[in-house]
This record gives structure tokens, C-alpha cells and sequence, in this order.
């Protein structure tokens, strides 16, 4: 709605609304009046043919045609076959009804799952695990180009990996076989040394908490957004982990506190306000790996300094993948992939990524100039 009037959209969008809403109209009266006509007409013809059968049988009984006995019991047989092909026709109609909500319900039912368990899934040990990629490609559905190529790298529990890359190189896919939204095309994403393809999907995305780019608020309030309505999450557990997302002071900010209403995917929160929100969600419910897609890209550097410096405190007990377009968000990390259309074309630490002179150091050099003239 914000972008639809600030670029004076309203007009055309009320006119796509008016036509979708006559068109529904306009279907919905021709259903009553068929409807209204149905029982009328059916009524008409029963009593149309009643009035047939009077006159004929009547003449046929005063010229003795017939019997009066058959007259009568003709005319009860009528009577009694008039209201179950009334029924009859009721019932037919409602089938057709009901098939084709059917046909819908069952196009959906009928969509094989792209994701598979196996039929006798691996369970992992409740403790930090390390993460594999060894020899990954993966291309989405219906497209040709691969969005990921040959990627092989190894994180150790409790270790700490960035990803760095211009838009498009398949730092977010990555992460989507992680959490095993999608499956490789070759090669396997191994986690505690075992193929993703052979664990328990629900163990799996429990212990592996995805943090995603774009942070999706319920129309609830702040405390439910956080801990997804469980009411076993105690006072202090929450103020910690909204306290590590630089959250708690906001929150407090607010009239209602926790229990302030967002709104619809959160409207009346800014994008910093609600990536912080998903941001204490991973604290809060984080596995022993956890997944964070560009998590300081909508707050300033002294809030996310702070996010950051909590969150390097968290490989102590979880091996961290972090995504993000700012390179100060990543240069802490035990090691850096920096890829490009889907392949690895740098990889190390912070310090031997900058004497390799590459896309790294290149990027990192304009961002520090950035900020020194934003701190003018």
C-alpha cells in the first residue's frame, strides 16, 4: 500500500479491484438466478404434468378407456415418482458441485513433494556439528544455469564461516540446502559427516536455524513473533535473546511493550526493527548451526556492531554461516568464501583475502572509503 501511493498507483489498483470484483458479482448473481429458477421451474413441470395426466385420464375414465382404479393408482404412481427425480436432480448437482472443488483440492494433494524423508532416517547427536559441502551443484527448476557449481568446503563445530559475493552468486541457495529446502543436483551437503538426504527432516531443521534475508512477521504481537506463541519461554529467556539482537531497548521504547501488535507482515515496524526481531528469534530457538542471511543489511553500524559482537560470542556453542554484502559483518569469521556465479573463487581469512587483491580486498577498500566519507 506505502509503494502504491507513493507513486500514485491508486487509481489503476482500484480499477483492477472494481473489475475482479464485478467479475465475481456478475458470476455469483448467475448462479442465483439459476438457482432461483431451478425449484420454480421444477414445480412448473411437475404440476404442468399433473394437470396432462388429469385432463387425458379423465377423458379416458368418463369414455371408459379405462378404469377409475387405474386413473388413481396412475396418478399416485406419478406422485410418487415426482419428488425422487426431484432429488435425484438436487444430488446431481451438487456432485458437480463438489467435484470441482475437488479437482482443485486434489491438483494440490496430487503435487508430488520435491523433498523426500528417507524411509529409515538418520538421527544426529544433540551437540555441535560440523558442515560439509562436497562438490555441489544445484540449478533451480525450469532454468538451465547452474546456481551453484563445484562448491566444496568443510566447517568444524563451533567454527564460523562467511560468505561474501556480488547479488546472483548463490550465497542465499547455498543456505536453502542447509536447511535442505531444496536438494543438490550433485555431489552432498554432509552434516556430523551424514547426507543430509539420510536425516530426519524435522531433527534436521531443529537443530539448523535459518535466519532469512527478508524476515516474515505474523500479524501478532512482538512476543508471539519471537517465540512463535510458546508459552514455555520464560521472561528471562526472551529479554536475553531480544537483548543479543539489540531489540530489548526498542521494545521497551514501545506502549505496549512485548505485547505490541505489528500488524501484518509487521507494518508498523521499520526493516530494522524487524530484521532484529527475526534476529532474536534465531537466538532464541538457534540449533547447533545456525543460518544468517545478510542480518545486519537494514540497521546502522553502532546497532549492528553490537548484533555482531553478541553473535560471534555464539560459536562457542554453534558453527555459524553468515551471509552478508557488508564485509565488516564477516571479516571476524574463522573463514571466508567469497563466490562468484556459483563457484568459489577466493577463500581464507580476513587478513589473506585482502593480500590476495582480488573481489574481496576490491570491495573492501570501497567500503571503508564509503564510511570514512558517510563520518565526515
Amino acid at each position: 500500500m506505502r509503494i502504491i501511493k507513493a507513486y500514485n498507483l491508486e487509481e489503476g489498483e482500484a480499477d483492477k479491484v472494481d473489475r475482479s470484483s464485478g467479475d465475481y458479482f456478475r458470476r455469483n448473481m448467475q448462479l442465483v438466478h439459476t438457482t432461483g429458477a431451478f425449484f420454480p421451474l421444477m414445480l412448473f413441470f411437475t404440476n404442468l404434468s399433473m394437470a396432462v395426466v388429469l385432463y387425458v385420464g379423465g377423458r379416458q375414465t368418463i369414455t371408459g378407456a379405462i378404469t377409475a382404479g387405474d386413473f388413481v393408482a396412475f396418478v399416485n404412481y406419478l406422485g410418487l415418482l415426482t419428488w425422487p427425480m426431484m432429488a435425484m436432480g438436487w444430488v446431481i448437482n451438487l456432485i458437480q458441485r463438489g467435484r470441482a472443488s475437488l479437482d482443485r483440492i486434489g491438483t494440490i494433494l496430487a503435487t508430488p513433494r520435491e523433498i523426500r524423508e528417507p524411509e529409515k532416517p538418520r538421527l544426529l547427536p544433540e551437540e555441535p556439528l560440523s558442515l560439509s559441502f562436497r562438490s555441489v551443484s544445484f540449478s533451480y527448476p525450469r532454468t538451465k544455469e547452474y546456481a551453484l557449481r563445484e562448491v566444496s568446503f568443510s566447517v568444524a563445530p563451533g567454527e564460523s564461516l562467511g560468505l561474501v559475493g556480488p547479488p546472483g552468486s548463490g550465497k542465499s541457495t547455498l543456505l536453502h540446502l542447509v536447511s535442505r529446502l531444496y536438494d543438490p543436483d550433485q555431489g552432498s551437503v554432509l552434516l556430523g559427516n551424514e547426507d543430509l538426504r539420510k536425516l530426519d527432516l524435522w531433527q534436521l531443521r531443529r537443530l539448523v536455524t535459518n535466519v532469512p534475508q527478508e524476515p516474515f512477521l505474523f500479524s501478532g504481537t512482538i512476543r508471539e513473533n519471537i517465540t512463535f506463541g510458546d508459552e514455555d519461554v520464560s521472561e528471562k529467556e526472551l529479554e536475553k535473546a531480544a537483548r543479543k539482537a539489540a531489540l530489548w531497548e526498542t521494545i521497551r521504547s514501545l506502549q505496549h511493550g512485548l505485547e505490541t501488535v505489528v500488524g501484518e507482515r509487521g507494518v508498523i515496524l521499520s526493516g530494522g526493527q524487524k530484521q532484529r526481531v527475526a534476529l532474536a528469534r534465531g537466538f532464541l530457538y538457534g540449533g547447533h548451526v545456525l543460518l544468517l542471511d545478510d542480518p545486519v543489511s537494514q540497521v546502522d553500524s553502532q546497532t549492528a556492531s553490537s548484533i555482531l559482537n553478541n553473535l560471534w560470542l555464539e560459536t562457542a556453542n554453534r558453527t555459524i554461516v553468515i551471509v552478508s554484502h557488508r564485509l565488516s559483518a564477516v571479516r571476524s569469521a574463522d573463514r571466508i568464501l567469497v563466490l562468484d556465479q556459483g563457484i568459489v573463487v577466493e577463500e581464507g581469512t580476513h587478513e589473506e583475502l585482502l593480500r590476495l587483491e582480488g573481489y574481496y580486498a576490491r570491495t573492501w577498500h570501497m567500503q571503508q572509503l564509503e564510511e570514512e566519507i558517510h563520518a565526515l
